[in-house]
């Protein structure tokens, strides 16, 4: 070897040495950065408790309306790993979070394939949209709360009257978010899809579809976040398990202890499916974040 490859060589290594530490910095970034912000999430909720500390040891309410959050950690901690042989509810956190977890994952399911399948072809037909979109508009401002007879007539007490509820709550933001998703593709996108030979079925596979996701998904955030809300108005009614019929129940007995960690499970499911479905939207939309305004740039 001579002497200018051997120096060659020697500085191609002390430059690859040199490149590491900045690819390993450019490949922590992304992780610090999701950090930074995981972290500033957390300072609200922590303000908050921090304020609904001070309320309580300022004695603005009483401890038996308003327990402390230690009271409150203390309840939450005993309905979740406490003895059942204590009865009450100590140990009945995981069958509570089963029971009202099986029926908004039913529910929710029935209510994003009919908004799905029932969005797209009416968004995409002006002859089908005049036709079916007055009627969704129509059921679409009903309560929830009033279909509770009806569904009490029909389904009974228990699990499908349940299901039912939530199915019906969370399907119309998910089918009007679909209709004005695939109303609001780009035109010029369906020009190129028939320009290409697509028609009919294809175009509307191919093209009109994944142009409307970003509204698709918006449709579902909002159906998961309503199904966790209906779920609590089926359980007082219509059910005797799940986290909403816990919640009532503590009531009725002045466990308030009881009803905010309830709550506070509640808050923890809705947000945990929530960030499920952001992560199956951050993978099937990887070109939608690309060209956000959030984009790298």
């Amino acid at each position: 070897m001579s002497v200018d490859s051997a120096r060659g060589n020697h500085v191609v290594g002390q430059a690859a040495t040199r490149q590491t530490p900045t690819a390993a910095a450019s490949a922590a970034a992304p992780l610090l950065k999701s950090l930074k912000y995981g972290l500033l999430g957390t300072l609200m909720p922590l303000a908050f408790v921090a304020i609904w500390w001070a309320a309580v040891a300022a004695g603005f309410f009483p401890r038996s309306v308003l327990p402390s959050p230690f009271a409150v950690g203390a309840a939450m901690f005993d309905w979740a790993f406490g003895d059942p042989a204590r009865g009450g509810y100590s140990g009945t956190l995981l069958a509570a979070i089963g029971a009202s977890g099986q029926r908004v994952i039913m529910g929710y399911g029935i209510a994003m394939i009919l908004g799905v399948a029932i969005g797209v072809p009416t968004g995409a037909s002006k002859l089908l949209g005049a036709l079916v979109d007055p009627f969704i508009h129509l059921l679409r401002p009903i309560p929830v709360t009033a279909w509770v007879p009806l569904s009490l007539v029909f389904f009974g007490f228990g699990f499908k009257g349940a299901v039912f509820l939530v199915a019906l709550g969370s399907f119309f933001p998910i089918v009007v978010n679909t209709i004005e998703g695939v109303r609001g593709a780009n035109r010029s996108l369906i020009k190129v899809g028939r320009m290409l030979g697509a028609r009919g079925f294809r175009l509307l596979w191919f093209f009109i579809l994944p142009a409307s996701l970003p509204s698709i998904f918006v449709g579902l955030r909002l159906g998961m976040g309503i199904s966790w809300v209906l779920i609590i108005v089926a359980e007082m009614m219509s059910v005797k398990s799940g986290i909403g019929y816990t919640l009532l129940d503590a009531y009725s007995f002045g466990r308030f202890d009881v009803v905010i960690a309830a709550m506070i499970t509640l808050g923890l499911m809705g947000f945990l499916s929530d960030r499920i479905i952001l992560a199956i939207e951050a993978v099937v939309l990887r070109w939608h974040r690309e060209t956000s305004i959030h984009a790298e740039p």
